[in-house]
C-alpha cells in the first residue's frame, strides 16, 4: 500500500479510514527482518523470520520474537552468512504456516516497517501466495527513508551508503552483530526511531509524512 493508494482511497470515501493524518506516534509498528537462502523469491526461501514491536515510541522487547522455518528444502551458502544449520531448522524450526499464523497475530493494526523493504516484503508476499493467503499490510522502508533524506539535502549516495549499518553510523547508533534476524529487526527499529525523531524535530509529525518519505 503506498502513499498513492491512500489518496486513491480517500477520493472515494471522502475520508481517512487509516489515520494517515493522525501523528505517527498514535500508531503501532511492527520492524521485521528475514533470513534468506538467497535474493530471488522464486528460487530461494525464508530460513527465519524475527519481528521488533514499537509501541509508544519505544521498543517492546516482551513482543519481539524470532522463528526459524523448519520447511527449508536447500540451505546451500546461506549458512555463511546467517549461521543456522539444517540441524537447528529442525530442532528448533516451524512450519512456514504456523510462522505466518504468529506474525498476523503479532501484527493487528500495525504498520509494518523494514530496512530494504524491496526485498523482504517480496519473500513475504510470496510466503504468503504459497499459503493461499494475501500480503494486506502498510509498509515503511528505513531505506527510501534515509535514501530521500540524503537526496533532499543534495548528498551523493554511494552505493554502499544505505546498508544498515551505515545508515545507523549516520546517527551514531552502536554496532550490532549483522545478518541475526532478531539482531537486525532490533538495528532497524532502533534506526526507525532515530530517523522518526529527526523528521520530527519536536514537532507533530503525521503518518502521511513517513509514507511520502519510504
Amino acid at each position: 500500500m503506498t502513499y498513492a493508494w491512500w489518496q486513491k482511497l480517500k477520493a472515494m470515501f471522502g475520508q481517512d479510514h487509516f489515520g494517515f493524518t493522525d501523528s505517527w506516534h498514535r500508531h503501532r509498528y511492527v520492524v521485521v527482518d528475514l533470513e534468506l537462502t538467497g535474493l530471488n523469491p522464486k528460487e530461494h526461501e525464508i530460513v527465519s523470520m524475527a519481528w521488533v514491536v514499537i509501541e509508544n515510541q519505544r521498543i517492546c522487547p516482551r513482543q519481539s520474537a524470532h522463528m526459524l522455518h523448519s520447511g527449508v528444502s536447500q540451505l546451500a551458502q546461506s549458512p555463511i552468512y546467517h549461521g543456522i544449520t539444517a540441524s537447528r531448522l529442525i530442532s528448533e524450526g516451524d512450519s512456514m504456516a504456523a510462522i505466518l499464523s504468529a506474525f498476523d497475530a503479532a501484527c493487528e493494526d500495525s504498520i509494518l516497517v523494514f530496512h530494504n523493504a524491496l526485498l523482504d516484503e517480496r519473500f513475504l508476499r510470496c510466503a504468503y501466495k504459497q499459503q493461499g493467503q494475501k500480503f494486506r499490510y502498510l509498509t515503511l522502508d528505513t531505506l527510501k527513508i534515509e535514501q530521500r533524506r540524503l537526496a533532499r539535502q543534495g548528498t551523493e549516495v554511494a552505493l554502499d551508503a544505505l546498508s544498515l549499518s551505515a545508515c545507523r553510523r549516520r546517527y551514531q547508533l552502536p554496532v550490532y552483530r549483522e545478518h541475526n534476524a532478531l539482531s537486525d529487526a532490533l538495528a532497524t527499529a532502533e534506526l526507525f526511531l532515530a530517523q522518526v525523531n529527526h523528521m520530527s524535530r519536536q514537532q507533530r509529525l503525521p503518518l502521511s509524512a513517513l509514507i511520502t518519505a519510504g
